[in-house]
Formats: structure tokens, sequence, C-alpha cells
């Protein structure tokens, strides 16, 4: 048994070697000076900004519309690749989109994951505060009527 269990492990260490050098391997070999990966850079650049800017700002409106542009953009990302691997070279030099869909995983939806983390956390803090000052609140109104009760008896 702890053989086995040992060469699940072994076997756990190796498939995870093999997808970090996946992983590397892609970052190392896309040409990040093409005008539509500077586009996609720029675009997650800017999803950035609008999540620290919506957080700062409290516009709960316009984060939910990104919110929910971005979670129809990983919704579809399947169809995206398939699309851009049969169009690929009316805007790239080479072929970036395989049938796996590693390719778009790291370049467009981990970023847009991370995004939609940060307006969720975003979301939770200012829920967090907003039960903060109506309980601060509730104790003020509570203590004032007190107050008012000691100074009629």
């Amino acid at each position: 048994k702890q053989w086995y269990q040992r060469r699940v492990r072994d076997m756990e260490v190796e498939q995870y070697e093999a997808h970090r050098k996946l992983f590397w391997d892609v970052i190392y070999k896309t040409d990040w000076s093409e005008s539509w990966l500077v586009a996609v850079e720029t675009f997650h650049v800017l999803i950035f900004c609008l999540v620290i800017l919506c957080h700062r700002a409290s516009w709960h409106g316009l984060s939910g519309f990104i919110f929910m542009a971005l979670l129809a953009l990983m919704y579809f990302a399947q169809y995206l690749n398939t699309l851009a691997a049969e169009r690929y070279a009316l805007f790239s030099r080479e072929q970036y989109f395989d049938s796996d869909g590693l390719f778009i995983t790291l370049i467009v939806l981990l970023p847009c994951t991370i995004n939609c983390i940060l307006f969720i956390i975003s979301w939770l803090l200012q829920s967090w505060n907003l039960m903060a000052d109506i309980k601060c609140r509730q104790i003020r109104i509570s203590q004032a009527a007190s107050a008012g009760d000691k100074k009629r008896d």
C-alpha cells in the first residue's frame, strides 16, 4: 500500500512538472510584440484599472456590468478559441490556438478570472464595511435612546 501511495505521489509530481514546463513554454515562446497580443495585454490592464477604480468610487453598476461581461467572455472562450484557430492568419503570424485551449486559457481566461475574483473581494469588503457602519449607527441610536430614558427618570 505504501508503495502504491508513493507511486501515485510521484506521478502527481511528474504531472505537475509537465504542466509547469508547458506553462513556461507558452509564455516564453509567445511573440509578445504582435499587435493583437499588445491589445489583449492592454485590455487586461484596463480592466484591472477599472476594478480598482470601481472599488474606490463604489461604482456598483459598472462593476457588475464588467463582471458579467468578463463571465460572458469566459463562457464563450471555447468558441473564440475555435474561431481564432481557424482564422489565425488574419491577425497573427503564428498559430497559438491549440485544441486544448491552453493558450487562450493562459492569455485570456486567467487574467479574466483574477479580475472577477478581485471584483468579488471588492464587493465583500464593501458589504463588510456597510454592515459595520449599520451596526455602529444602531449602537449610537440605542445609546441615545437609553440616555434619553435616563434623563426622564
